[in-house]
């Protein structure tokens, strides 16, 4: 999948190569699919996808299972530090199919995160923005100051812990 030029493809084969990624990683035994995928190839995917591509495949039933691999791989990409009293992030990811978002938080306790797809705790900052932007920003290929003066990223609660989290993260670069 890496291999593949998004550039080169409309935005139904992305998501169709997104789709058929995720059904391979749900079949027995499989070796491909998005869990196999090195985040640093899927960031050069989506650094190379056009906005009309990622839009596709956010409105689509592959985004869940996308969101899902990105909420499952948070912990794995956390600068780990002292332990201290957790800090709570909510993410809000708007332009669901249905006009809803899909919600899910993060708990940093300095020496661990933890994902949760349901929110468990009060938030220090909430984080809402689009689908393909949460691409672009998860994979670093999405500029969060940029976005922010845009509009097309909104922080709720302490603005400052937002700041900071692209080096409380190890993000991977395309």
């Amino acid at each position: 999948m890496a291999e593949i030029d998004p550039k080169q493809i409309s935005a139904a084969e992305f998501e169709e190569l997104l789709t058929a990624a995720s059904q391979q990683a749900g079949e027995p035994g499989a070796t491909e699919g998005l869990e196999a995928i090195d985040p640093a190839a899927f960031a050069r995917l989506i650094g190379r996808a056009r906005k009309d591509q990622l839009e596709a495949v956010m409105s689509s039933p592959v985004r869940s299972i996308v969101l899902d691999q990105i909420l499952r791989r948070f912990a794995d990409h956390y600068r780990a530090g002292d332990p201290r009293p957790p800090k709570v992030i909510h993410w809000k990811i708007t332009g669901r199919p249905d006009g809803g978002t899909d919600d899910f938080e993060l708990v940093l306790y300095g020496d661990r995160c933890e994902a949760n797809a349901v929110a468990q705790h009060g938030a220090d900052t909430t984080i809402i923005l689009g689908g393909p932007e949460f691409l672009l920003l998860t994979s670093g290929n999405g500029k969060p100051t940029t976005m922010f003066m845009t509009g097309k990223l909104k922080v709720r609660g302490d603005l400052g812990l937002a700041a900071v989290l692209a080096k409380i993260f190890v993000i991977p670069t395309s």
